[in-house]
């Protein structure tokens, strides 16, 4: 509570507005305003009220989310499976909810979290000091976490999901990413941190894989598994099937009314056998490179479906793939070949300039003696990809003692083939044999929605799991199951926002939802009275202001 002192400067008088806070467990009076002499101080009081301060935080988003995680029941469920630590400033559950909602925000290390928090209207909706939230604060809470309890509360927070009807688990979409680490590689305290095909070409850092399964409305996470950096997509489909097969169970949803939807990264022969003998019902796609019988049958037999609201050119077919017969559907992508054409002709010009280049050094007066073999091994791996070893034709041509030159033509029918037969096609194996073409089709590119979501997760402005610091593989699991949660938050919040009639993305909703700002204002009408504190919105522009009040659901 707000009131006034004065205090003795010399031989001057001064007044304060002072306010007792509690610093380092102990009441300390804070001044909040200096009001100046008293002959000041009347003459502001004659001309009006005088003002203390107005401040403003970042108030829409916060309260937004922390709203979703009250809807969500998560402080109770995290409360349950977490362990409380004596003496701490928080209970684990509440600090790792804070470090969800500030991931889901403005993802950075946890050093910074205090001057984020400060900025913002969470400690006052949350209860805490942001002072005492430090690095060392998170870290401490972190390690109290276990693998066991991770699973616990995943399983816990699905079927919450579950009984609110938040979730659909009759088509999930199933994918894996991975993310680069700071682990130095002289580090050997994690397990899951391995070099491997980094996709974002970053193969000279150490990373760590993550496995998904969303729904297909709203993208919310269903599952999700953490495996080593090393491991390759098609090993570990099966386990990961196995693992949300019995989460299904558990949650007491009918495994059989469920659909998975995977690309070709995960597609083997052995995968499709554990399919078929588990009946486990799937859309996934095949290469066409195995199946150019299909390809090349001509566009006059395909028929027109409606998928959504655009037109598919489409043909359906039985073929024995992997020792079964199987329903396929392949249509044709427009935009997928606009795209495989711009990639060609890219890698065209990288080759022809490879080749080039390896002509020059072939032809040097000063060139070295080469080995026949060695020199077409290395045109065979200049050609390799974008299927340019069918359209450029090399010629090695034999100059005696060690001597070669080399040259090279476009088979312009094979070009032909590519770009007007190949490029563009699609192969969709399915078990859902009573589903239509169009149903399959959807179905199938339903599949983006699971990238969409990694996406989200490498977005450097919310909601990022990197970049991370941590070394150990409990630290990384803590970490990416915080950004998880941030990312279930912020898609609750956007499917609330969908349903309300708003069509913006879920970054574009967070974004407008940080302006809205909430000012607190100090009034002073006397030297009698206590300061008024009173609360405001700042203000904005009609279209804000109708979202945030549509979603908050409250007025000021």
């Amino acid at each position: 509570m707000a009131t006034i002192r004065k205090q003795k400067v010399g031989k001057n008088t001064y007044w304060q507005i002072i306010e007792s806070k509690r610093v380092n467990g102990k009441p300390r009076p804070v001044v909040l305003m200096h009001l100046g002499t008293a002959e000041n101080l009347l003459y502001k009081l004659r001309n009006g009220p005088l003002i203390k301060k107005v401040r403003s935080r970042s108030h829409g988003s916060v309260e937004l989310l922390w709203q979703m995680a009250e809807e969500l029941d998560i402080l109770n469920i995290f409360e349950q499976h977490f362990p409380s630590q004596k003496r701490a400033e928080q209970t684990v559950g509440k600090s790792l909810l804070l470090a969800a909602i500030y991931r889901a925000l403005r993802p950075g290390s946890k050093r910074s979290f205090p001057g984020w928090a400060k900025q913002t209207t969470l400690p006052d909706l949350a209860g805490f000091n942001p002072e005492k939230l430090d690095s060392r604060h998170f870290w401490d809470q972190m390690d109290m976490v276990t693998d066991e309890q991770l699973d616990e509360v995943e399983k816990a927070l699905t079927h919450h999901m579950a009984d609110q009807e938040l979730l659909s688990s009759k088509l999930l979409f199933y994918d894996l990413t991975n993310f680069a680490t700071h682990i130095a590689s002289t580090n050997e305290k994690s397990d899951l941190a391995k070099r491997g095909r980094n996709k974002q070409k970053r193969n000279d850092l150490k990373q760590f894989g993550l496995a998904q399964v969303v729904t297909k409305e709203f993208l919310i996470p269903v599952l999700s598994d953490i495996y080593e950096g090393n491991q390759s997509d098609s090993k570990l489909f099966i386990p990961f099937l196995n693992k949300l097969r019995k989460k299904l169970t558990e949650l007491q949803l009918a495994v059989e009314e469920f659909t998975v939807v995977f690309d070709k990264g995960s597609n083997t022969k052995k995968n499709f056998a554990e399919l078929d003998a588990s009946e486990v019902p799937y859309v996934a796609s095949l290469s066409p490179a195995y199946h150019e019988d299909l390809v090349n049958i001509p566009l006059s037999k395909y028929q027109s479906v409606d998928v959504g609201e655009k037109e598919v050119t489409c043909y359906r077919t039985q073929k024995e793939v992997w020792g079964k017969e199987r329903s396929l559907v392949l249509y044709v992508s427009n935009r997928l070949r606009e795209g495989q054409i711009r990639g060609l002709h890219q890698a065209l010009n990288k080759k022809q300039g490879q080749l080039q280049e390896l002509k020059d050094k072939l032809t040097n007066p000063r060139a070295r003696k080469r080995k026949k073999e060695t020199l077409e091994r290395d045109i065979e791996h200049i050609l390799k990809g974008e299927q340019c070893n069918r359209i450029l034709k090399v010629t090695l041509h034999e100059k005696g003692n060690g001597k070669f030159d080399l040259d090279w033509t476009i088979d312009t029918s094979a070009y032909e083939w590519i770009t007007e037969v190949y490029f563009g096609k699609r192969i969709i194996a399915t078990s859902r044999h009573e589903w239509s073409n169009a149903e399959i089709i959807a179905a199938y590119q339903g599949q983006n929605h699971v990238e969409q979501v990694f996406k989200h997760l490498k977005n450097p402005f919310h909601r990022a799991v990197t970049p991370q610091f941590h070394w150990t593989d409990q630290k990384i699991k803590v970490h990416t199951f915080i950004c998880l949660v941030g990312l279930l938050l912020s898609q609750l919040l956007w499917k609330k926002a969908k349903e309300a009639g708003y069509r913006m993305n879920v970054e574009t909703l967070l974004d407008r939802l940080g302006e809205v700002r909430l000012a607190e204002i100090y009034t002073v009408h006397g030297l009698k009275e206590k300061p008024k504190k009173e609360e405001q919105l700042e203000e904005m522009d009609p279209e804000l202001e109708t979202l945030y009040h549509t979603l908050a659901k409250k007025d000021f």
